[in-house]
C-alpha cells in the first residue's frame, strides 16, 4: 500500500489529536462549524465536540467528517 502525501501524515493516538487535525483542516478550507454541520446534516455543537476530541461521538461520524473535509484516514498495523 502506498500512502499519498505521506510527508503530511500525522500519527494519531488520542481523539483530541484527530479533532485538532479536523479543526485545522476546516479552518484552512475557510469553513465555519455551522457550514460543515449543514453539509454533514448535524448540529454545530457536534462538530465542536468532534474538534475537541469528545470520545462519545461515533467513530463513523468522525470518519464521515474527515472524509468530507478531504482527510484520508489509514490504519497501518505495527510489527509483523
Amino acid at each position: 500500500m502506498r500512502l499519498s502525501n505521506a510527508e503530511n501524515a500525522v500519527r494519531i493516538s488520542q481523539a483530541a489529536e484527530l479533532g485538532s487535525l479536523i479543526r485545522t483542516r476546516r479552518k484552512k478550507l475557510g469553513l465555519t462549524q455551522e457550514f460543515v454541520a449543514a453539509m454533514m446534516g448535524c448540529s454545530p455543537r457536534l462538530i465542536g465536540e468532534i474538534e475537541r476530541g469528545k470520545q462519545t461521538v461515533s467513530v463513523q461520524t468522525v470518519i464521515n467528517l474527515a472524509q468530507g473535509l478531504g482527510i484520508d484516514l489509514f490504519a497501518i498495523p505495527r510489527g509483523a
